[in-house]
């Protein structure tokens, strides 16, 4: 499945995603998209910043998981967003959700299956 494709299905499991986007290991944006009615908290450089530090922070994550295992995923909590961090064969998907909004296990599973599809 392309990136496209799975960030269209990822957006529509819940109503509190803000964003989807992928991103190659070096912090490239692949595809990302913005739930309609949604106003960017980043800017386009902010974007490049925020995706730069997060594949470099995933990148030195790879070298710990022989001793402690593969990352299930990262979340961030911030002040105005919670962030969710997969990464599956160097691509990292990159979810945002309202504040208020706490992703479920169930939902976190239906991610990453469509993550992990080809």
């Amino acid at each position: 499945m392309e990136y496209k494709k799975k960030c269209n299905v990822i957006i529509s499991f819940s109503k509190s995603i803000r964003y989807v986007g992928v991103m190659n290991e070096y912090g490239k944006t692949l595809s990302g998209i913005l739930k309609s009615g949604i106003r960017p908290l980043f800017s386009k450089e902010n974007t490049r910043d925020e995706f730069f530090a997060i594949s470099s922070f995933m990148k030195l994550r790879d070298k710990s998981a022989l001793s402690i295992g593969e990352l299930n995923y990262v979340m961030l909590n911030h002040q105005k967003i919670l962030s969710l961090i997969f990464q599956y064969e160097k691509i990292i998907y990159y979810v945002t959700f309202e504040k208020k909004s706490i992703p479920t296990e169930l939902l976190i599973k239906k991610i990453k299956k469509v993550i992990m599809q080809e």
